[in-house]
């Protein structure tokens, strides 16, 4: 395996997402363009906006991730070999690695699995067969079949039973079978609890490499089906001849037909309610194309404005409110005074997005860079606190001082599994450039790690 981009999937927020493997080292730029000015990537997850012509390296770190998804609120979530299986990808945050070393030498610590199970039993070096194919010991069985996985699913679709909405779902390769996961929230991000397997196929051949709910509601599996189950350095050791698709349906589910094409603006802007987020999330794909395909915006963009707006506003969920937010900045139906009105909305999770959509250029205003100083202090989300130390990493290192005094005072984010880590990532660059600021922040930092971070960097003569 080649290891390189793989799992193409669309965000929420109008970009096209996707993984790469630990082992293959890319330098990713535009045909011509200068090694210099290319981004050097390896293991994490990645992002293209497909107007703008932008690749984003998004985080970094893990395995061998072979398939990400995202949740109802627009969260990232991978799943990855030999190492822990699932994490929870937060923008510019970095990751435990398998191998190899993290691009900044100054990391000293990075982001750990979300989840607190192991698909195995005993030793991972009992497990990772590099090329042998031995019987799957029982208590790994029972634990969920073997370290190694390939795609993932957040199922968001609306005709499966209601306790499968929001699980993740990915395959076990060892293991032939389904594996679920149960996602709850946990401080700033979220805990993984090992649910009870979804399938199991009883054929060791089987090999899905992908899940992805449909337009209905219903599930397709794609089955490479073939004898080797990984690390094969032999080309015709494979068998490509019968490659195999399943649809996974609940009892007497009817087919939906959905001609996205077909749809007037007003009606992908409806779609934003509908209870199948994949209908919702390819319609903001296709308003997002036509706005792209011509001059100017349609001719009832008021009409499909004021339904988004009137959704954001008074959406009853947070979900629902959230898709009229991500339809909205993809089709350019928003201002920064819109995001900056949302930084004080009564939920986090709109505060938090508003935070991200505001550094979209990474050069945020001083309006939104003095409602985030304030914001560091104050908010009572660590969401939203997660969000603004994410937003410090793209932010110019010169303007970020006075938004980490903020999060740093913030005592209680110590035990948190996200933020001391993004804390320092923001920070770092800080204390490489302005000795005089480093200082103040290390004296009035509540974090200990940060602040034996902060101290380890000052004294490193690099």
């Amino acid at each position: 395996c080649g290891e390189t981009l793989n799992s193409f999937i669309w965000g929420p927020d109008g970009w096209l997402y996707g993984c790469h493997g630990v082992f293959t080292h890319s330098r990713v730029g535009k045909p011509g363009t200068a090694d210099a000015e290319r981004v050097p990537f390896n293991a994490g997850v990645w992002r293209y906006h497909p107007t703008r012509h932008i690749f984003e390296a998004f985080a970094q770190g893990t395995s061998n991730p072979w398939g990400v998804d995202f949740n109802a609120h627009g969260q990232c979530f991978i799943e990855a070999c030999v190492i822990p299986h699932f994490f929870h990808m937060i923008q510019g945050g970095r990751y435990q690695r398998q191998g190899g070393q993290h691009f900044n030498k100054h990391t000293y610590d990075d982001i750990k699995t979300i989840a607190n199970h192991l698909h195995y039993a005993g030793n991972i070096r009992d497990h990772a067969h590099w090329g042998k194919t031995p019987g799957v010991p029982s208590a790994t069985g029972a634990a969920g079949g073997g370290h190694a996985h390939a795609g993932l699913m957040i199922y968001l679709g609306d005709s499966w039973p209601a306790q499968y909405r929001g699980q993740a779902f990915m395959n076990n390769i060892h293991g032939a079978r389904i594996n679920m996961d149960i996602l709850k929230p946990r401080g700033s991000g979220y805990v993984a609890s090992h649910g009870a397997d979804f399938v199991q196929f009883n054929d060791r051949w089987s090999q899905i490499i992908n899940l992805r709910y449909d337009q209905d509601g219903s599930v397709y599996l794609i089955d490479w089906y073939d004898k080797n189950q990984c690390h094969s350095r032999e080309p015709d050791s494979h068998d490509r001849s019968n490659g195999r698709v399943f649809k996974v349906v609940y009892q007497n589910e009817k087919r939906t037909t959905v001609d996205l094409a077909k749809r007037t603006h007003m009606e992908l802007a409806q779609l934003q309610s509908h209870p199948n987020e994949w209908q919702a999330r390819h319609a903001r794909r296709a308003l997002q194309e036509r706005l792209a395909k011509q001059n100017g915006l349609p001719q009832d963009f008021a009409k499909v404005d004021a339904i988004l707006k009137t959704q954001l506003a008074k959406g009853k969920t947070t979900a629902l409110r959230l898709r009229a937010l991500w339809c909205l900045h993809g089709i350019s139906g928003l201002n920064e005074a819109d995001l900056l009105a949302l930084l004080k909305d009564r939920d986090a999770m709109l505060r938090a997005w508003a935070i991200q959509l505001l550094c979209e250029s990474k050069k945020p205003s001083a309006a939104a860079r003095g409602e985030f100083a304030r914001m560091a202090r104050e908010d009572k989300s660590p969401i939203v606190r997660m969000y603004l130390a994410s937003a410090m990493t793209r932010t110019p290192v010169a303007q970020r001082a006075e938004v980490l005094t903020g999060l740093l005072s913030h005592a209680e984010d110590a035990t948190d599994p996200n933020l001391p880590h993004l804390y320092w990532y923001a920070t770092e660059p800080v204390v490489t450039a302005d000795k005089t600021a480093a200082i103040v922040l290390l004296s009035k930092t509540k974090i200990p790690k940060v602040r034996q971070f902060i101290t380890r960097r000052l004294a490193s003569k690099q």
